[in-house]
């Protein structure tokens, strides 16, 4: 199926409509989508490592010759979906052949909406006047939301998505060592006031210069100043004027550097703008400015929206003076509860855990310098009673129905009140290192869910503890690599955690550590491997071990009923564990351990048959429900 989207107008609605693509690729995941997208040059770098855009078409290779004329008349699409508005895109888009259309073409001579895009329409500059200002202004819904309901998603599903280049992620750093900056341990604000748009968007300078004192004075935070082309003067005269210390990025970047910049911010203030849409995009926490646009439309998922006191909002007049009554006071109050301490909850699920005790004591004794309390879920009498000896030391204890761990934390999570959740298991225990590894990582705001390192506690004197250390640390070296490359990490259900916001249910037929990490992969967040360990038994014999790692690989197989495993990376695969055999041959350091170094690897390519063999003859699919290990307990 061909799609070609449209959007080509200012860059800060190009970011915020960046999500369509995504969302238009799951909806048609069935016909095997390939999907277009025509845009201006300058936005060629939202869309540079977009993983949703087959391919990027710039504005200025339409109909520019005879032979590009010619190559559009001969191209057809499926689907055609313009949210462009002016009269020459329009006119271009209704021009191509296509099978279906939706958003905004000709007719007649006159630019129309489809049904589907009406409601945006009627509020645009095309709606008839005065009825389109009276709509913009009642208007109850998102930008987000209207964009989705053009194309027929629901839009709660969807974020922006900026997916930085390696070459921006080394500016980012290299930014950061440079000013002596630290993301687990300073506040760093990105201020970007300033607006180049046709409306009066910016915050004054004097404005400016107060807040950028008082964030400093109340919070002790380091600020970097942002601008474009517009703001040289206007940002010469804040870095003037401030008694502060602040680091300029200067007003001649390009836009790729601009996004590395913001990369290294905590939180973003700024007004209506490029800026803004960017910080969204990068999962930062933004303030948003608002005065003659519409406080309505914004999508502000990570941050507060600060609208001015003034009867002018969303007049969308070029002469508008409602941002002189923004309130700084506002401002300090959306930052000061924003930068609140994040609170962290340890859940441990058990079920006839006779060694509970242990995973207790580490979760309970942890060496931390964030607050976190701890709740042990599980449904019988014994993991229960040996939890009522802790009950007052931080720990909460739930009894849950029995049906399963997933069952378990999804009954949970609407009764958890917290921003990152960790989850480890009863028969494990973590070390006292932890909680601080994990919650350090979610000060980068773009880490939507972290994975810890299960460590086996057998040595390699057994077969069976050969078998475990190699895996593990095999793990390890591979999570190791993906981490330092941003790329796609499978978490460990031993010990994980998310941003439990996010997070407010999840399918039971799939392991919660397999479906959580790509839930939040598809909205643009990074998966992070921190050092907290996690010590596991491991099955001492071949019944439990064959049964473990059979339940293991078949908690991924309804994976695809939830997520396009097309456009998902995948790490546990037969594939990706036959590129592991050369480590498990040079592995061995005896004759012993190269026998158990061949019998690893046929003990593997046994499971695999019979994981595939039970998915062929359809036996036994993964399903919730508490499967005892006896030999790991």
């Amino acid at each position: 199926m061909k799609i070609l989207v449209i959007k080509i107008g200012a860059l800060g609605d190009v970011v915020r409509t960046s999500f369509v693509a995504q969302a238009l690729k799951e909806k048609y995941k069935d016909k095997d989508p390939h999907l277009f997208w025509l845009t201006h040059k300058n936005a060629q770098d939202i869309f540079a490592n977009n993983p949703y855009v087959d391919r990027l078409i710039l504005d200025e290779e339409k109909m520019k010759d005879r032979v590009t004329r010619s190559y559009w008349n001969r191209e057809e699409f499926d689907l055609i979906v313009n949210f462009a508005e002016d009269l020459e895109t329009v006119k271009f888009a209704s021009f191509l052949n296509a099978k279906e259309r939706i958003g905004f073409f000709l007719k007649d001579g006159k630019i129309v909406p489809t049904p589907t895009a009406k409601e945006w329409f009627d509020m645009s500059l095309h709606g008839e006047k005065p009825q389109n200002d009276i709509l913009k202004k009642q208007n109850k819904k998102t930008h987000r939301q209207m964009m989705a309901q053009i194309i027929g998603v629901d839009y709660k599903k969807y974020e922006p998505i900026i997916n930085l280049r390696e070459s921006q992620k080394r500016l980012s750093k290299d930014f950061l060592r440079r000013y002596n900056l630290d993301m687990t341990k300073d506040l760093i604000i990105g201020i970007n006031t300033g607006s180049a748009g046709r409306w009066r968007k910016q915050l004054p300078v004097n404005k400016t210069v107060t807040l950028i004192d008082r964030l400093v004075k109340r919070f002790n935070a380091k600020i970097i100043l942002f601008g474009g082309p517009n703001e040289i003067e206007r940002n010469k005269e804040i870095v003037k004027k401030t008694k502060s210390y602040i680091v300029d990025t200067g007003c001649y970047n390009t836009l790729s550097e601009f996004m590395a910049f913001v990369n290294c911010c905590n939180m973003f203030i700024s007004s209506d703008s490029l800026g803004f849409h960017i910080a969204l995009a990068l999962k930062r926490k933004t303030i948003c400015l608002i005065g003659p646009t519409s406080h309505t439309e914004i999508d502000n998922e990570f941050g507060e929206n600060v609208i001015a006191d003034s009867k002018c909002i969303c007049c969308y007049k070029k002469d508008c003076k409602s941002m002189e009554k923004i309130s700084l006071d506002k401002i300090l109050s959306s930052v000061n509860r924003l930068i609140t301490k994040k609170k962290v909850t340890l859940l441990i699920n058990a079920y006839k855990e006779p060694a509970v005790s242990k995973a207790l004591e580490a979760a309970l004794n942890q060496k931390t310098r964030h607050h976190y309390e701890v709740i042990l879920s599980a449904p019988d009498k014994e993991t229960l009673s040996i939890a009522d000896k802790y009950k007052n030391k931080n720990l909460t204890v739930f009894k849950d129905p029995g049906k399963g761990k997933s069952y378990a934390i999804n009954l949970l999570l609407p009764k958890i009140s917290t921003d990152i959740l960790i989850l480890t298991d009863g028969d494990v225990f973590i070390s006292d290192d932890a909680v601080e590894n994990i919650t350090n990582l979610f000060f980068y705001p773009e880490i939507g869910c972290v994975t810890g390192r299960p460590v086996p506690v057998e040595t390699r004197e057994t077969k069976y503890g050969y078998w475990a250390n190699f895996l593990f640390n095999a793990a390890h070296d591979l999570r190791l690599k993906l981490h330092k490359h941003q790329s796609f990490i499978e978490c460990s259900g031993y010990l994980f955690a998310f941003r439990k916001e996010k997070i407010t249910r999840f399918p039971i037929d799939v392991a919660e550590d397999t479906i959580i990490p790509y839930f939040f992969w598809r909205k643009g967040y990074k998966i992070g491997y921190a050092d907290a360990k996690v010590y596991v038994k491991n099955p001492n014999n071949w019944t439990d071990w064959i049964k473990q790692k059979i339940r293991t690989t078949k908690s991924h197989e309804n994976i695809g009923n939830y997520v396009d495993v097309k456009m998902t990376p995948q790490v546990k695969t037969f594939k990706t564990e036959l590129k592991g055999f050369i480590d498990l041959i040079r592995h061995p350091q005896s004759f012993k351990e190269c026998l158990w170094a061949i019998e690893l690897a046929f003990s593997r390519l046994y499971m695999w048959s019979r994981f595939y063999l039970d998915r062929l003859f359809k036996i036994k699919r993964y399903g919730d429900a508490w499967e005892r290990i006896e030999s790991t307990k």
